[in-house]
């Protein structure tokens, strides 16, 4: 029995303690990004997070519990903060440069350099990142990946084009193998499906990279939906 009193005190205590040191943040949402890192972000009234003029996030100033900190005025102190990483804010995905509403079927995928999202029950997957690299580098760059497709499959079905998504004009390029040499439990053939659109906005340079086992070619509704629904900060 006294065990049994003991255990329930230490549970007690140990539960008092978690409630104790919660932090308790006025105005606010403390949220972690895929670096592990702790933000104490300002909100808005829909949930959103505040930024300032030039794109930095708002974080809430706060002491060694975890609580807010005031100025004289009694005003919650607030410091601006650049996003190096990306920040999921429930359905949105925060960057330095932009943001974008993860839609309904698709889910985070750890986004850490850029929005990184898959599709629920598929191979599909959206990886957008910002960069201050001119187009035409950024594009020699990731084109050596569909280069080695091509020299490695003689099957490769290859595209380059202009392409315009929304009121964003760019250039669009995939590879896709219907057959890359390796075989489902089934002994279905695999494939491999690698496609870029890249755009320019503002000082920023986009590479959005799409990935799948099916050629999408003729089946992009939806990526570019989401591409065109960007919300640039910068």
């Amino acid at each position: 029995m006294k065990k049994i009193f003991a255990l329930t005190i230490s549970i007690i205590v140990i539960l008092t303690c978690f409630a104790g040191c919660k932090a308790k943040i006025k105005n606010g949402a403390l949220l972690t990004n895929a670096a592990g890192e702790n933000f104490a972000v300002a909100t808005k009234a829909d949930g959103g997070i505040q930024r300032d003029e030039a794109g930095n996030l708002i974080v809430l100033v706060t002491d060694e519990n975890g609580r807010n900190v005031k100025g004289d005025g009694g005003e919650y102190l607030t410091n601006p903060v650049a996003l190096e990483h990306a920040l999921v804010v429930g359905n949105r995905v925060e960057c330095n440069e932009y943001s974008v509403v993860i839609p309904n079927g698709w889910s985070d995928a750890a986004s850490f350099n850029g929005m990184n999202i898959t599709k629920d029950g598929s191979l599909d997957a959206l990886f957008i990142e910002a960069k201050e690299t001119p187009m035409d580098e950024l594009m020699a760059t990731s084109s050596q990946i569909l280069n080695i497709m091509k020299s490695k499959y003689e099957n490769t079905v290859y595209v380059n084009k202009a392409i315009t998504v929304g009121d964003i004009e760019g250039q669009f390029i995939s590879a896709f193998v219907p057959d890359n040499g390796m075989s489902s439990e089934s002994g279905i053939p695999a494939s491999s499906y690698v496609a870029y659109i890249f755009f320019e906005h503002g000082q920023y340079s986009y590479s959005c990279r799409i990935t799948s086992d099916r050629n999408m070619n003729d089946d992009l509704g939806e990526i570019t939906d989401i591409i065109a629904s960007i919300e640039f900060i910068n």
